[in-house]
C-alpha cells in the first residue's frame, strides 16, 4: 500500500492514499483485537470487521490497476494474497460461528447480583 501510493499516479491524491492507508491498517488491527478476545462471538466480530476492511483494501486494489499505479501482474499477486488472507481468517472464525454469542452487556454486574441477593 506504501508503495503503491508512492507511486506518482497517485502520490497527489491524499484521500485516496489516506483511505487505503485506514482500511489496510484496519485489517490488521480488527484481526488483533480479534486474537485478544476469548468468548467466540467477540473474536467473530472483530474478524468481519477485518473482512470487511480486507473488501475496501480489494476495492483500493482495484482502482490502483484502473489508475496505472499496479502493473496486472502485482495486482493479481496482492489479490491472491488478500483472497489467503480472507480464507484463513474465515477458517479460523468457522468453529466460534457455531458457538452462542456472549453479549459483555447483558452480563449482570457484580453490584447488581450483590444487590438482587439483598432483596
Amino acid at each position: 500500500m506504501h508503495a503503491i501510493c508512492a507511486n506518482s499516479a497517485l502520490s497527489a491524491d491524499r484521500r485516496f492514499c489516506d483511505g487505503f492507508r485506514d482500511a489496510s491498517g484496519s485489517v490488521c488491527r480488527n484481526l488483533a483485537e480479534g486474537f485478544t478476545r476469548f468468548h467466540s462471538g467477540e473474536i467473530v466480530q472483530f474478524f468481519t470487521y477485518a473482512l470487511a476492511s480486507l473488501a475496501e483494501v480489494q476495492d483500493y486494489l482495484s482502482e490502483s490497476l484502473v489508475r496505472d499505479a499496479l502493473s496486472r501482474a502485482r495486482y493479481d499477486q496482492l489479490i491472491d494474497l488478500s483472497e489467503h488472507v480472507k480464507a484463513t481468517a474465515t477458517n479460523f472464525m468457522r468453529p466460534h460461528q457455531r458457538k452462542p454469542r456472549k453479549h459483555p452487556a447483558h452480563r449482570t454486574s457484580h453490584v447488581a447480583q450483590h444487590v438482587a441477593r439483598r432483596t
